[in-house]
């Protein structure tokens, strides 16, 4: 850092213990303030709204700002009540007068950001973290980073960072929605501002005053002995899932740090990918996190050891719900598909992930059936899975149907399920078919042939199993289809479910990929107010939307799905139901109707 002293005048016009304004050539203020024999010089415009510090009070070293009582200590610039602390620049007195060096120590400085925006995180203050997003982005560090989140691509990577280390029982919603907000951005779907609010919120929540997570954040300061596993095998992939299964969480985390750093996201992708395929994870959070925790750790490499790592925690506390007695049918289609002669693995180089199998699309009318078993219910859906496997179908191709059907369930959800007070089933359950069904797909691409064929049983048995969910086919004729009128986004807004789909049922395949990009700021922004329900409704987004980009005969089963789920205002705190479910079960001890 080259030094750029400025004179601000002898010392004997800086009053004891009271702030003063100076100014550069260039208009930049500062606030002085002298303490014997030395001047502290601060920005003069306070970090949290600009108000001149000059104009405030000082108590003891303590500047305090006068409009909202922020106070800093102007030694240090550290704030003590407040937010964020503020710049403060070195100085010295020469033959009798004040120097302030103006050059900014950018490494010094972006450390002290980043600190700044952790600690907002960890508060749950996501306007301070934007704004110390914003600082750090005007250092000019980012330029290079090659991505389209541009000046904020250093914040957005701290957030994946912070939420990985602090994320208590692993990767969650809020960085599953950093992922798909990072996408939007770059595609110029949302403001990259206003995405990082909402990502920051939801990271904020979820881990609102807690510290890195306990052996993990041990690990990563190499304090553990399973920090750096000794020799690195060449089975290590294997041993990640090993772990994974006899549920040793420190071992399975500490090798996942080491397969990154040696073999990249490729090596944890091959690490994760049998584990995830083995069963239904946590209602398909499994799988759908370990997809988006790749995408996440190939957008910043540098976070990419934290984003797997807590992955690989999730899925160490996963339940296995296919375990479990109502999934019997599902698991005996996998054990059919391990007798399946599918092709043999390919043998790539140890670093490399395996291609996944082509998406060979189905006929028409194979489709169709096939669709047909698939929302017929579990058994109906995981037999017809393996039927088409054994007669060389694709696993990408089923799994694209699958994908469709499991919007089309979507569309169909009884909202009747959301009042009952002796049920909690609710519409994000469904969601959850619809995200993992294009998690199996993304991740199937990368798969072994018998990965990706356990993958599309998966998703098949779990749109199936979720047939209670529909609502009743109505009794008499439908009315007559609303004729189409003004704009879909207006629509949307004004919550008219009926008229946001009289116009999407208009748009041929350009207008819809036009709709999904224009409705993003809704689920984004407006659709729901809790973090949770936000998460839901863009990832959600995300999944259909890509679903309809790669089907070969899309329709508009997936933006119907969409606005089925999206448009409608849906209780996001439903008080009586958790109270009646609460004493229903301390009165006779069993659980909740579910959809299954």
């Amino acid at each position: 850092m080259k030094a750029d002293w400025i004179d601000l005048g002898p010392l004997s016009e800086f009053p004891a213990e009271e702030p003063v304004l100076r100014k550069d050539d260039a208009g930049r203020r500062f606030a002085c303030v002298r303490r014997g024999d030395e001047v502290h010089a601060l920005d003069d415009r306070c970090p949290h709204q600009g108000y001149p510090l000059s104009q405030g009070a000082l108590r003891g070293g303590v500047l305090t700002c006068a409009w909202h009582n922020w106070k800093f200590d102007v030694a240090s610039g550290a704030c003590s009540f407040g937010g964020e602390a503020v710049r403060r620049h070195a100085t010295r007195i020469d033959g009798g007068r004040v120097l302030l060096n103006r050059a900014v120590d950018t490494a010094a400085e972006a450390r002290r950001l980043v600190a700044g925006l952790r600690e907002a995180v960890a508060r749950d203050e996501p306007d301070r973290a934007l704004r110390e997003g914003l600082r750090l982005g005007a250092l000019g560090l980012h330029r290079g980073a090659g991505t389209g989140l541009g000046s904020l691509h250093l914040a957005f990577e701290v957030l994946a960072r912070d939420g990985a280390e602090r994320a208590e029982h692993g990767f969650d919603h809020g960085l599953a929605l950093l992922a798909d907000l990072c996408a939007w951005v770059e595609r110029g779907w949302v403001p990259a501002e206003e995405a990082f609010v909402v990502a920051a919120h939801a990271i904020g929540e979820a881990s609102a005053r807690l510290g890195p997570r306990g052996k993990g954040a041990a690990r990563a300061r190499g304090s553990s002995p399973l920090a750096r596993i000794a020799e690195f095998e060449s089975d290590e992939p294997a041993k990640v899932s090993e772990a994974l299964t006899a549920e040793r969480r420190d071992e399975a985390e500490a090798r996942m740090r080491e397969l990154v750093e040696v073999r990249g996201t490729a090596g944890a992708r091959r690490a994760l990918l049998p584990f995830v395929a083995q069963q239904l994870h946590d209602y398909g959070h499994g799988a759908i996190f370990v997809s988006k925790a790749l995408e996440l750790a190939e957008r910043f490499s540098s976070a990419a050891d934290e984003v797997l790592a807590a992955s690989t925690v999730q899925l160490a506390w996963a339940t296995a719900d296919t375990s479990l007695p109502p999934f019997a049918a599902t698991r005996a289609a996998l054990a059919r598909v391990a007798e399946l002669p599918l092709p043999a693995p390919p043998t790539p180089d140890a670093d490399a992930a395996p291609a996944g199998p082509a998406a060979a699309p189905l006929s028409p009318a194979e489709r169709a059936a096939f669709e047909a078993e698939v929302l017929s219910g579990e058994r109906e859906a995981v037999e017809a899975t393996v039927r088409w496997l054994g007669r060389g179908a694709a696993p990408l191709a089923l799994l694209g149907a699958i994908g469709h059907a499991a919007a089309v369930r979507l569309a169909r959800f009884d909202a009747a399920w959301e009042q009952r007070l002796d049920a909690e089933v609710g519409v994000l359950d469904v969601t959850h078919a619809v995200t993992f069904a294009e998690a199996a797909s993304a991740l199937g691409r990368g798969a072994l042939p018998r990965e990706a064929a356990q993958l599309a049983v998966l998703a098949a048995g779990f749109v199936g199993k979720l047939r209670s969910a529909d609502a009743a086919p109505p009794a008499a004729a439908p009315p007559a289809a609303r004729a189409p009128s003004g704009a879909l986004v207006d629509a949307t807004a004004a919550r008219d479910v009926g008229g946001a789909l009289a116009i999407a049922r208009q748009l041929d395949a350009a207008g819809r990929r036009r709709a999904f990009a224009e409705l993003a700021p809704f689920a984004a922004f407006d659709a729901a107010v809790r973090p949770i329900f936000t998460a839901h409704a863009v990832k959600t987004l995300e999944a259909l939307q890509r679903l309809e980009a790669s089907d070969p005969r899309p329709d508009g089963a997936y933006l119907e799905a969409l606005l089925s789920y999206v448009v409608p205002v849906r209780r996001e705190l439903h008080v009586r139901r958790i109270a009646a479910v609460a004493k229903k079960f301390m009165a006779d001890g069993r659980p909740p109707e579910g959809l299954y």
